[in-house]
């Protein structure tokens, strides 16, 4: 593959996997930042549609190889994507928390606590699910999101390694081609 055309899916989805990923994280926070339980599965669900992004990543560096292609060919355009897509979400949160809404955590933690009361659970409950909460506020400023970027790449990696290992389609040496069929 020509170097000028080597990283270009990898690119190509990184930008559309970061730029998905700023949407479902505006929809987050935005929408389903109603009660815990909402913004949970919002996590979750988005979490997932990002690592399957990372697999059509690795689906469309295959298919751009001609349908055969070693772990590392793969695993480099997921690595590409995942560079991107992870750097989205650092800067879509700094942004979003540091300017354009950065009472979000205070006023979640006082809606999940409405939330914990109408469900009935005790104080003490509640003031251990709080305390928890005072982690995650530090977790999305810089040094915890450039942090976060560190494990977050990792994390998404081992996804992507795995994904290289399933798609990896070696071609066929001349050897294999000429061999008798085994009757």
């Amino acid at each position: 593959m020509q170097d000028a055309f080597k990283y270009r899916v990898g690119l190509r989805f990184g930008l559309i996997t970061g730029l998905l990923y700023a949407i479902l994280l505006y929809l987050r926070y935005g929408i389903f930042d109603s009660n815990p339980v909402t913004f949970g599965v919002c996590t979750a669900v988005s979490y997932l549609i990002i690592l399957l992004m990372y697999t059509f990543t690795g689906i469309a560096q295959k298919k751009q190889l001609g349908g055969y292609g070693e772990m590392k060919d793969i695993f480099q355009a997921i690595f590409i994507a995942i560079l991107i897509t992870e750097m989205a979400y650092v800067i879509f949160n700094f942004i979003y928390l540091k300017y354009i809404n950065p009472l979000f955590w205070d006023n979640y933690r006082s809606r999940s606590i409405q939330y914990y009361h109408s469900v009935s659970l005790t104080d003490a409950q509640i003031d251990q699910i709080v305390n928890s909460l005072k982690d995650v506020d530090k977790e999305t400023r810089p040094f915890g999101l450039l942090k976060g970027y560190g494990f977050a790449v990792i994390v998404d990696s081992i996804f992507g390694l795995i994904v290289a290992a399933i798609l990896r389609k070696r071609k066929p040496g001349v050897a294999e081609i000429f061999v008798e069929p085994k009757s």
